[in-house]
């Protein structure tokens, strides 16, 4: 399967918002500049926006030959990490029983500088895209080859199960649709497709970093979510469990999904509103891989600038909730983990890329 083509043009906001929002942020942020030196860099480096998309692109006009939207991240300073007290947390989702402790690695709360803008991905990884990964290199995911499967819904329980050998990333238990998040993809096989996209394109195609998520997550914002405190604004803005029909906390393999349940499973990419960066399903949808080792201490002896994680470890990232997650999960300063082959039905990735 082929894709349609996108004018690189189309990397940014894509709309007169977005644009204001990119600009607003890369005067603020480009410090020691002065705004005469700032206008013709702006004019210079993104003078290709556009704000409608070209049906018939020039044929020497650089392209996307996947169809992945990127928006430009300008370069900032935040607060990476827990925004009020541990004990604050677990008295503010009682329902989760979870205990101060819990909330240990998103401490102390720190400061971090991104020194340079980059392109991360408006949507999550589709399943469209990956399926054309697959077919023109004949990759087979470490669900497909290690003989172990992947993660799945089953119809007949209600129940998420794994590790099953008739799951994979084209099997979750649920119907696929091209526009949803591919899933049940290790670390391992999200960096085999940057490493095609970047052959492919002729550009360096990677994970964000832990750092650079957690600050595009944010966009600005200093909240639980990137829209709010309060989980309630949740449903508009991201995809996750539906209170009002799982009342009582769980983990993956003890939520029971009704076939009647209009919340259940991955929704397409960008049906929900973006944050104020242009980034759709930042918060839900399915959980995304980045591309730091965990280290539960890090943010003791994180660097200001940008941050690349521990040197080595077992673990790695991932960040965002899924579908199937409750609010507790979705906050922008909440770290997860799982090791490099782990595999799940709530868990995907978006690319970056250097400029």
């Amino acid at each position: 399967m082929r894709l349609t083509a996108v004018n690189e043009a189309t990397y940014t906001l894509g709309d007169s918002a977005g644009f204001s929002i990119f600009f607003g942020a890369l005067m603020r942020h480009l410090r020691g500049l002065t705004i005469a030196l700032c206008l013709p860099l702006f004019l210079g480096l993104f003078g290709c926006i556009h704000l409608a998309q070209p049906e018939n692109p020039p044929a020497n006009r650089n392209v996307d030959v996947v169809a992945i939207p990127l928006v430009m991240v300008p370069p900032g300073e935040f607060l990476m990490g827990g925004t009020e007290t541990a004990e604050a947390l677990a008295l503010a989702y009682p329902s989760s029983g979870k205990t101060p402790d819990y909330f240990a690695d998103e401490y102390p709360r720190h400061r971090v500088r991104i020194t340079k803008a980059f392109l991360l991905g408006k949507f999550e990884v589709t399943v469209a895209q990956f399926r054309q990964f697959t077919v023109e290199t004949g990759y087979k995911t470490e669900a497909e080859s290690d003989g172990t499967g992947g993660w799945g819904c089953n119809a007949s329980t209600g129940r998420c199960e794994g590790r099953q050998v008739q799951y994979s990333w084209h099997n979750p238990g649920y119907p696929l649709l091209d526009a949803q998040p591919v899933v049940n993809v290790s670390y391992n096989d999200a960096l085999a497709f940057c490493q095609w996209l970047s052959k492919k394109e002729g550009k360096h195609y990677r994970l964000p970093t832990e750092a650079e998520w957690e600050y595009a997550n944010r966009a600005g914002t200093q909240t639980r979510y990137a829209n709010s405190d309060d989980p309630a604004q949740l449903p508009s803005f991201a995809r996750a469990i539906d209170l009002s029909r799982h009342g009582e906390f769980g983990h993956i393999q003890e939520i029971i999904i009704k076939p009647d349940d209009p919340t259940a499973f991955p929704i397409a990419v960008g049906r929900l509103a973006p944050n104020a960066f242009g980034l759709h399903d930042m918060h839900g949808n399915v959980w995304e891989w980045v591309a730091d080792w965990y280290g539960a201490t890090y943010y003791s002896e994180s660097p200001v600038d940008d941050p690349q994680g521990p040197r080595s470890g077992e673990l790695r990232v991932r960040r965002g909730g899924g579908w199937n997650s409750f609010p507790i999960w979705l906050r922008s300063s909440f770290r997860n983990w799982n090791t490099p082959s782990s595999r799940c039905v709530n868990l995907g990735f978006r690319v970056a890329r250097d400029l």
